[in-house]
């Protein structure tokens, strides 16, 4: 219940922001990058376009990040899981022998 009115705050209060500030959002910027290989000049584009670009980006980037760091981390799990199994293969095998 405590979730769902802060995400309904959260909303309301984003949707404010959006409205009190939307020549942030339409203003057009001048975009050029000129390289010897690739080049692009006097492109418009509005600052939503950026501010959205820029989120996807930095989502794909984290997510990668994450998901290279979780697949290291299930390597090294799976690894100490044969080391277990072995270990406990190796005792049972001793008390096998005990009796």
């Amino acid at each position: 219940m405590l979730k769902t009115l802060l995400i309904i705050l959260l909303f309301i209060a984003s949707i404010t922001f959006i409205f009190q500030n939307q020549l942030i959002f339409i203003h057009a910027f001048s975009i050029n990058y000129d390289m010897k290989i690739f080049q692009i000049t006097d492109i418009q584009m509005n600052n939503s376009i950026l501010m959205i670009s820029a989120f996807i980006l930095g989502s794909l980037i984290s997510l990668i990040l994450i998901g290279s760091s979780l697949y290291r981390k299930s390597l090294k799990n799976n690894e100490l899981k044969k080391q277990i199994a072995a270990l406990e293969s190796g005792s049972v095998s001793r008390d096998d022998k005990r009796l």
